[in-house]
């Protein structure tokens, strides 16, 4: 099974400088996805850590259940 999927997305100009000074060596793909992992790393801390149930519930994409 593939791990990877290949997808194309459109950002603005801006972005795409900062990223290229940001990102040095590193692939643009690469540096990209680590920036969407630690952005998912650290939404989910808080979730988990969040003392209300239903708001993890909703965090993580699930619907209340009573």
């Amino acid at each position: 099974m593939k791990r990877i999927i290949g997808v194309g997305i459109s950002l603005p100009k801006e972005f795409m400088e900062k990223i290229d000074v940001d990102r040095g060596d590193i692939p643009r793909s690469r540096y990209v996805l680590r920036l969407l992992e630690k952005q998912f790393t650290i939404e989910r801390k808080k979730v988990i850590g969040s003392p209300d149930r239903r708001f993890q519930t909703l965090q993580l994409g699930g619907t209340i259940s009573q």
